[in-house]
């Protein structure tokens, strides 16, 4: 009898550690929609540039610091270029505070990019994330936390759709729009991301 309550407790006190693990705190926003980095009506971001553009970008959560990806090229006055662009063009986005580094090839001729991401932390500073989205970009973030494993500190965003996701082991492949993201987690914690643009063939 005394060995089946110890086995019990014991199975007990590991659901409860298993339990706790799981758990975690939404992001909750300290701005409004129109105060949003994503959703809202500012003009002072770089970002605020390329809304509309069929590109995806590479946004460090910790800083809002963007890299855009210039997969599909558009000229000075937001119109689309259609035609050969003859080259492959390189770009990177450093914060020196974390010592992490994201570095981009662009292959705008065949449609998609490469991206390597190293030093990362997978830790996002809850006060520059719930004062820089509104509170449905953070619903879209703590939907799609649903596991033990952290979050990394970068994130795709859509610059057509104006939606931003997360990178999360537990999402190795996702879309953005009209862009496939598939995701390679390494065990350093480095991220390989392939962002390649494939639009639906028949409307």
């Amino acid at each position: 009898m005394l060995i089946a309550l110890i086995l019990i407790a014991n199975i007990s006190a590991a659901n409860k550690q298993e339990n706790k693990e799981y758990e975690h705190i939404d992001y909750v926003s300290a701005i409004t929609q129109d105060e949003c980095f994503v959703c809202g009506n500012s003009t002072k971001d770089p970002v605020s540039l390329h809304w509309g553009e069929d590109n995806v970008g590479i946004v460090n959560l910790n800083t809002f610091e963007m890299m855009r990806l210039e997969i599909n090229r558009y000229g000075d006055h937001g119109e689309l270029i259609e035609e050969p662009a003859g080259y492959m063009s390189s770009s990177g986005l450093i914060d020196k505070e974390a010592d992490t580094y994201a570095h981009a090839y662009c292959f705008p001729d065949n449609a998609y990019a490469s991206v390597q991401i190293t030093g990362v932390q997978y830790a996002i500073d809850r006060d520059s994330v719930q004062n820089r989205l509104c509170q449905n970009c953070l619903n879209s973030i703590n939907d799609l936390w649903f596991t033990d494993q952290p979050l990394a500190e970068y994130a795709v965003i859509c610059f057509e759709d104006r939606t931003i996701q997360p990178l999360l082991n537990a999402h190795p492949w996702f879309a953005a729009g009209n862009f496939g993201i598939d995701c390679e987690f390494k065990e350093n914690g480095a991220i390989d991301l392939l962002i390649h643009y494939c639009p639906n063939r028949y409307e």
